[in-house]
């Protein structure tokens, strides 16, 4: 039996092919709203806000499950604020995460973390006696809140939180081995602290692995981290154990720079459906209300619902839009299980097919900025389309085989009036990221990440070609099972001269898997990077030191002559980062340019690679691409048709062309940890629609 990726991510597959484990059964399916919640910060609900909080659907909540206010006598535990909470959950059929936090006082003198044995035995006592007190509630046991952040004073250290942790767990494990564990809740999904603490043998005991995948781009950015994720996990697993990744805290602040309750309200739904896409089986959204009222203060403006409560009126919280959105979600997917995404020949665009026995819901969103069209294989028939905030929308029908959806940054529900059998057994998106740069030129390089890992067999094909001519315009592009990603070469005929046009696909047996548009490639003098300067940048109290030079790198870029530029930095731990000005910085970038690439030498340390333009309102644009956890050459790009970072000027979420350089590069310190190394950067390029015709005005 051949399970898919997805499966493979809630069954271990033993050697003869039959399924040999499952995950936890306390862990929820992948049915809505099983595995949604939010976060709360209270033992004592006010009137109305439990009714109000299960109207909207949500299953979970999670709960700090404090050590020092439970235990304020030594050996004595009060877990009567703890009972109350339950029992309004229970009312309602709401599971509870309580997270074993933090220090105590009686055993630490700083209270905030355990850095002793005597604490270390302390906290595993204590634990043990929460799980049997409460063993067989339905609750999921997660050990911390963010030790690899401010919440293991003085600071972040896995071999100290491990050692607390792993106690723990067995402490817990011997007093009622049927309970759920769970951890470690980092702080974004921190893959060096994560593989500290498996190395430490905690994933014996934990039934799943919680993080928190706070990020400021679009949820499906996690994707790939997920991805890298699930493979660290495979590697430290006890033999055929099933431990599925759960978000256990991840939430948009509506108040954060390009932000607003509109914008948050889209991202919530995309959050939980990204997360069952990737087989992840438990969503807590951060937060269940605003946290204050202080339109400057982020931290305040995280929540579904307003701050103010309202006692004796239903409801007691005014809903923002994610609430709204969070309400609709469950009500159109109510009980139906995710069954895939469904191909749809860009990676940009999502089509997600829910089950109910013969019943179908479709779920549709793009990350592009630009509503548009897809299509999706099904038969004829009627389909009823709600939007992410529960109006009602015009039907569509399929009726020449493929049903027509239109598609926005916000998800659109469709049901289908009857069984539809082609669109039941439509193909499955095989999930891969392609990109198309100049190598050098004398050649154009596709690179291809297969995100599943599993195999797949299919052909890459240019199309539409304009200003060069490869050898051939076709080659294979096959993955083996386990297989990550490889770069497809296409050697030219005559070097590139300036500017070309080109567009590229990936067909397998079921179709196009993944489909380019057709760009024009504009290559840039290396002068923006050999003549730059570099400025450092952030908080004035953090130490740097950062240099450029022209030299060769350790490795040439296969078939370029271009010089690169090296970047030779030191960061002190904060927030510090360094950006490269290049000459003539104020002089007008020509046309309109969709993105920017450039091919970098990475050293695997972590640094987040960015540019900055600003428009002719003076509207500061920062783009950012995928963090330098490689070694050698990489092709970058940096994309200002996705949600982009901006500020200043015309504060209107448009760019108004023509734009300048701030910073032709930027690299900034992501992990605020003490850092240091050197990376090179060459062969810029800027990228625009083909259908804009010339790339420079005329």
């Amino acid at each position: 039996m051949k399970l898919s990726p997805l499966a493979l991510s809630f069954a271990a597959v033993s050697l003869s092919g039959l399924a040999a484990a499952e995950p936890h059964p306390s862990l929820p399916q992948l049915v809505v709203p099983q595995g949604l919640g939010v976060n709360i910060h209270f033992t004592d609900p006010k009137p109305g806000e439990i009714e109000q909080l299960a109207a909207a659907g949500f299953r979970w909540v999670r709960m700090d499950f404090f050590w020092g206010s439970i235990e304020r006598e030594r050996g004595k535990y009060d877990f009567s604020a703890y009972e109350r909470l339950l029992a309004a959950l229970d009312a309602h059929g709401i599971h509870p995460v309580f997270i074993l936090d933090y220090g105590n006082k009686l055993y630490e003198s700083g209270g905030g973390s355990i850095l002793t044995e005597e604490g270390r035995a302390a906290f595993a006592k204590w634990a043990a006696a929460a799980t049997t007190h409460f063993k067989g509630r339905g609750i999921l046991w997660e050990i911390w809140n963010e030790p690899n952040g401010g919440f293991w004073p003085p600071k972040a250290d896995v071999d100290q939180y491990a050692a607390a942790a792993l106690a723990a767990s067995k402490a817990i494990h011997e007093a009622t081995p049927d309970e759920p564990i769970i951890g470690p809740a980092t702080s974004g999904i921190d893959m060096k602290f994560l593989e500290g603490c498996f190395k430490a043998g905690l994933l014996t005991y934990w039934s799943a692995v919680s993080v928190h995948p706070y990020r400021q781009e679009a949820p499906e950015t996690a994707e790939p981290e997920y991805h890298s994720l699930r493979r660290l996990i495979a590697q430290y697993a006890p033999k055929d154990k099933v431990i599925p990744i759960l978000s256990g805290e991840w939430g948009y602040s509506s108040a954060w720079n390009n932000f607003d309750p509109i914008k948050q309200g889209k991202y919530l739904p995309r959050e939980w459906l990204t997360n069952l896409t990737n087989g992840v089986p438990v969503s807590i959204w951060y937060d269940w209300h605003d946290d204050g009222k202080d339109p400057k203060e982020q931290e305040h403006h995280f929540g579904t619902t307003e701050n103010e409560y309202h006692a004796g009126r239903d409801p007691v919280y005014d809903p923002k839009p994610a609430y709204v959105a969070a309400r609709t979600l469950i009500s159109q997917l109510d009980g139906f299980r995710f069954s895939r995404r469904v191909a749809t020949s860009r990676p940009d665009d999502f089509a997600l097919l829910f089950t109910k026995g013969e019943e179908l819901r479709v779920v549709a969103w793009t990350t592009l900025s630009e509503a548009h069209t897809i299509k999706v294989a099904a038969d004829p028939g009627k389909f009823d389309v709600t939007s992410h905030l529960g109006e009602k929308q015009p039907s569509i029908e399929s009726l020449t085989g493929f049903l027509n959806i239109p598609v926005s940054d916000s998800p659109t529900y469709l049901s289908a009036e009857k069984p539809n059998p082609k669109l039941a057994s439509a193909p499955e998106a095989h999930p891969l990221r392609a990109v198309l740069s100049p190598e050098s030129a004398n050649s154009l390089a596709v690179r291809v990440e297969n995100l599943p890992e599993s195999a797949f067999h299919g052909t890459l094909r240019l199309v539409q070609t304009q200003g060069v001519e490869a050898t051939t315009s076709s080659q294979p592009v096959d993955f083996t099972d386990g297989e990550i990603e490889k770069t497809v070469a296409f050697p030219l005929k005559t070097p590139a001269q300036g500017e070309f046009t080109a567009g590229f696909q990936i067909e397998n047996a079921s179709g196009v898997a993944y489909a380019s548009p057709v760009l024009r490639y504009r290559l840039l003098s290396p002068d923006i990077l050999t003549h730059a300067k570099v400025v450092a940048d952030g908080d004035a109290k953090v130490a740097s030191e950062q240099t450029l030079s022209t030299e060769p790198p350790p490795e040439p870029l296969p078939g370029s002559k271009e010089p690169a530029l090296k970047i030779t930095y030191h960061f002190d731990a904060g927030w510090k980062f360094l950006r490269v000005t290049p000459p003539h910085a104020d002089a007008p970038i020509e046309g309109q340019p969709t993105a920017f690439g450039f091919w970098v030498f990475g050293d695997g340390k972590g640094g987040a690679p960015r540019l900055r333009v600003a428009d002719s309102t003076h509207q500061m644009w920062q783009v950012g691409s995928e963090p330098i956890k490689w070694t050698g050459w990489r092709y970058i790009q940096f994309d200002l048709t996705s949600s982009t970072t901006h500020w200043g000027g015309a504060k209107d979420s448009t760019i108004h062309f023509p734009i300048e350089w701030d910073s032709s590069f930027l690299l900034d310190n992501a992990g605020r940890k003490q850092v240091e190394g050197a990376i090179y950067v060459t062969n810029p390029v800027l990228i625009y629609p083909a259908s804009s015709g010339r790339a420079h005005a005329e």
